[in-house]
């Protein structure tokens, strides 16, 4: 099983506009494009899930995939402002989707959030059209 991380790059990932159909990718090594912008999109999103539950993220989140489709699974870490060790786990669910244009929606997955261990958000559906 390969794994993969990145920093947050959201405007990369709004290049590829209709990343599906598209063959955006990240350069040419032939990585899963899903893989990629579920990453780049769930650090994003992961942001502002984590500001809304009172725990801003001091820089940005670095994200990891495993799996695909339905056995996909993306994890973010980072630390807060306040030097919390924030983490956030998302797993596919039967219907995950990712929307990029207008701002970052990341739903259809089960994502729940911690911040040193304790849980501050369970969500279904994070980012700006939530």
């Amino acid at each position: 099983m390969r794994k993969k991380t990145v920093r947050a790059a959201l405007p990369a990932a709004l290049l590829c506009g209709a990343f599906l159909l598209s063959g955006c990718g990240d350069g040419g090594t032939g990585e899963d494009v899903s893989g990629t912008l579920a990453r780049n999109s769930a650090a994003e999103a992961g942001q502002l899930a984590f500001d809304q539950a009172g725990h801003e993220i001091d820089g940005d989140l670095t994200c990891t995939d495993e799996g695909t489709g339905e056995n996909l699974r993306v994890t973010c870490e980072g630390t807060t402002v306040d030097g919390g060790e924030a983490r956030m786990v998302a797993d596919a669910g039967s219907d995950p989707r990712i929307e990029t244009e207008g701002g970052v929606t990341f739903e259809g997955f089960t994502i729940v959030g911690t911040v040193d261990g304790e849980e501050v958000f369970r969500e279904d559906c994070i980012g700006v059209g939530c």
